[in-house]
């Protein structure tokens, strides 16, 4: 089956993710003179998507310890707490997950334009919600 009108958004949407280049330090991982420009796109958005995830699981753990050490004298409301983090952040992941598919629904499945778009989008969905975690629970007292 075609896609023609899903291709001509795709085309649309790396041109402007283009127009942001890969961060320096993904320019430093390709030699961009060897890769041709769509396989580049694709090892960028897996490498980025990568490194996003990284982050956001960083940014949890961070919030779980600061969750811990706040939370200590009352171990009932840590606990309380700790379920409904966890459970937000499933149902994240699955808001995420599933979006990802939506933004990517006009490219074929299955094809490397699809999964780059589906990297591309993850890897800025994740660097939302990381910045989100980072917030929750400041650190207060020393």
């Amino acid at each position: 089956m075609l896609y023609p009108l899903r291709l001509s958004r795709f085309s649309i949407v790396l041109f402007f993710w283009l127009l942001g280049g890969p961060s320096p330090a993904l320019a430093d991982d390709l030699d961009c003179s060897r890769i041709p420009l769509g396989e580049q796109l694709e090892h960028c958005a897996q490498l980025e998507k990568n490194r996003a995830d990284a982050a956001l699981n960083a940014s949890y753990q961070a919030l779980l310890g600061r969750l811990q050490h706040q939370y200590q004298s009352h171990p009932l409301l840590e606990q309380d707490y700790l379920g409904k983090l966890k459970n937000a952040q499933r149902a994240w992941i699955k808001y995420r997950d599933t979006s990802c598919v939506v933004e990517a629904f006009e490219v074929q499945p299955g094809t490397p334009a699809h999964t780059t778009l589906i990297n591309i989008c993850v890897s800025r969905l994740s660097r939302e919600r990381t910045r989100d975690l980072d917030r929750w629970l400041p650190e207060c007292c020393s």
